[in-house]
């Protein structure tokens, strides 16, 4: 039995099946240069496009934990820089209390530093109310409007607790991980009414904190009672000691956050690197590759332009 002829049609089709094998390789190559990407489509590498979008999301995701810390810590050192002005106000209160207690200071001098105090009273309401950018850092949960408000001798305060009665506003730090980044105004501040500015003075329950001290010290040198401006200093360290808590727990979250920051960048820089081995392009060897398939496509065309001479002239004959 004789070995069967190859047909001049077959050799014509796998010819040009070669060829068209070859124009594709050398387009991919070509792509990948002129984009400098190892993978443009999903087709160049299915598993590494698919690895390429898990570490893109994971980048994303990572990226939006990074920009909630980056805000939290621009207001928590707000925070900070805001309480240390109160200790500034409380150890000043505590100057002008000591100098009104003293025998030697006259009535009109206790009126004076009555005065001071006053200014003391409106500069804390101040920093009570500041702002980052457009929230307030002191107003609790929802932070759009001015939590703190003086209206002669009396401080109100109407910052706002969520749904579960907190005070506290969270950020997403990392996938499940919440932290709270504000502190309660109130719990700094305190908020004060007076029912009777007499001696002594009377106030609405409830009354606490800083600015009741602040208010009673200085309708106490009004009225010139010295026994109690001195008790006015047991206030005021117990408001330093309250304040200085408030600045420790501020600095214990900055601390966390400083953490869960470490932990992104770490994982930033893992899947950066990642990225860059699936994505990034070998240059020297794309360059070789291209000219291979650019010598095997020239040689493909000489093969192929062998096969047309031939089918070409038995046509015409």
């Amino acid at each position: 039995m004789g070995v069967g002829r190859i047909s001049t049609s077959f050799l014509l089709n796998q010819g040009i099946n070669n060829l068209n094998a070859n124009s594709s390789l050398l387009s991919k190559l070509q792509e990948k240069l002129s984009t400098n990407k190892n993978i443009n489509r999903p087709s160049d590498d299915p598993l590494g496009f698919s690895r390429l979008l898990s570490v893109t999301d994971a980048l994303n995701y990572d990226k939006r934990y990074a920009d909630n810390i980056t805000q939290a810590n621009s207001e928590l050192n707000t925070t900070d820089s805001s309480l240390t002005s109160v200790t500034d106000i409380i150890a000043r209160a505590k100057e002008l209390a000591v100098q009104g207690a003293n025998v030697s200071t006259n009535q009109q001098g206790r009126n004076a530093i009555a005065l001071e105090i006053d200014q003391l009273i409106n500069q804390a309401v101040q920093v009570a109310n500041t702002k980052v950018g457009d929230k307030f850092i002191f107003a609790g949960f929802n932070n759009g409007s001015a939590p703190f408000a003086r209206a002669v001798d009396d401080v109100t305060y109407t910052g706002s607790a969520n749904v579960a009665g907190s005070f506290e506003r969270q950020i997403e730090i990392s996938d499940g991980v919440a932290q709270t980044i504000n502190v309660n105004g109130d719990a700094v501040f305190g908020h004060v009414a007076v029912t009777f500015a007499g001696d002594p003075p009377t106030f609405a329950a409830g009354s606490t904190g800083l600015l009741k001290t602040l208010v009673n010290l200085k309708l106490n040198l009004q009225a010139g009672n010295l026994p109690e401006i001195r008790l006015r200093l047991d206030d005021l360290d117990t408001d330093l000691t309250n304040v200085d808590a408030q600045k420790a727990s501020v600095g214990s979250i900055q601390n966390r956050l400083d953490l869960a920051q470490n932990r992104l960048d770490q994982r930033k820089n893992t899947f950066t690197k990642e990225y860059s081995s699936i994505q990034d392009l070998d240059l020297p060897k794309t360059i070789s590759d291209l000219n291979f398939q650019q010598n095997v496509y020239q040689s493909s065309l000489q093969v192929l332009s062998r096969v047309i001479q031939p089918s070409l002239l038995s046509f015409l004959n």
